[in-house]
């Protein structure tokens, strides 16, 4: 596979979208750095692992966060799975509106907030560039008029909560954590903070052991309070943009990249 070949993922388009601080430059720093990476994986076979507790909710709570979409806007979603494509990018859509998804009307993409702090605060922000890029390249893809970024704030997982309180116990040094009264109210808090619909998280997780007592909760979110939605339509000239930055970096690639190590 050489330069040309390459085609960048809608999810990534952030990283070559970022502009460059000196106006003589047609490449950021950022942009190079994406591009060093993708030459690695696609002519080497290597590929970063990247994670963290923030990115592993969203992996691992999309499906609730699409029901919690599906109930609140009264549309039921089903995840698409089809992965599509054009000569310069591609990408999953997360979910759409139409017959299909490569005649979707709309595009709609997910985000699993982490807590209740970072879902509100997202409320008084711009809509971060990188999911603009995003959007943008799926509607590329699919022909939609409208793309919406969909912030969902869903129950934390029963390992992040236990991963959360087994880094308590260690920062405290507690042997015995159930007997340190310290130990117990951190850890209740935590369940409030990774919690916001208690029988729902019971009902999936019946074996869990709250340290709070489940009859005195009263920290539920109402679902219609947990589903922030930005919604942007298409924009013919960001998506000539992505071609011609595509290209852009193909060109550098080929002769920075890939002719170094024919």
């Amino acid at each position: 596979m050489g330069a040309n070949d390459i085609k960048f993922r809608c999810s990534s388009l952030g990283y070559i979208m970022t502009e460059p601080q000196k106006k003589s430059e047609l490449l950021s720093e950022t942009c190079k750095t994406h591009l060093i990476d993708c030459f690695v994986s696609t002519k080497y076979g290597r590929k970063e692992e990247i994670s963290g507790k923030f990115l592993d909710k969203g992996n691992e709570c999309e499906e609730d966060s699409i029901t919690l979409l599906s109930r609140v806007t009264k549309h039921f979603y089903k995840k698409n799975e089809e992965r599509i494509g054009n000569d310069f990018i591609s990408g999953v859509p997360d979910l759409y509106k139409g017959d299909n998804i490569k005649t979707a009307t709309e595009i709609t993409d997910t985000k699993s907030s982490w807590s209740a702090h970072t879902f509100f605060r997202v409320q008084k922000d711009k809509l971060n560039p990188s999911y603009l890029w995003q959007g943008h390249g799926y509607m590329a893809l699919t022909g939609a008029k409208k793309h919406t970024v969909a912030y969902c704030l869903v129950n934390g997982t029963p390992q992040a909560i236990m991963d959360e309180k087994k880094r308590l116990a260690y920062r405290l040094g507690a042997i015995d954590p159930s007997a340190n009264p310290l130990y117990l109210a951190k850890a209740k808090q935590i369940e409030i903070n990774h919690i916001f619909d208690l029988p729902l998280f019971m009902n999936q997780n019946e074996w869990f052991e709250l340290d709070n007592n489940p009859n005195e909760w009263a920290y539920d979110i109402p679902k219609e309070d947990r589903v922030f939605t930005f919604t942007f339509d298409r924009d013919e000239a960001a998506i000539e943009s992505i071609y011609k930055r595509v290209q852009i970096c193909r060109d550098w690639m080929a002769t920075n990249l890939y002719k170094s190590f024919e």
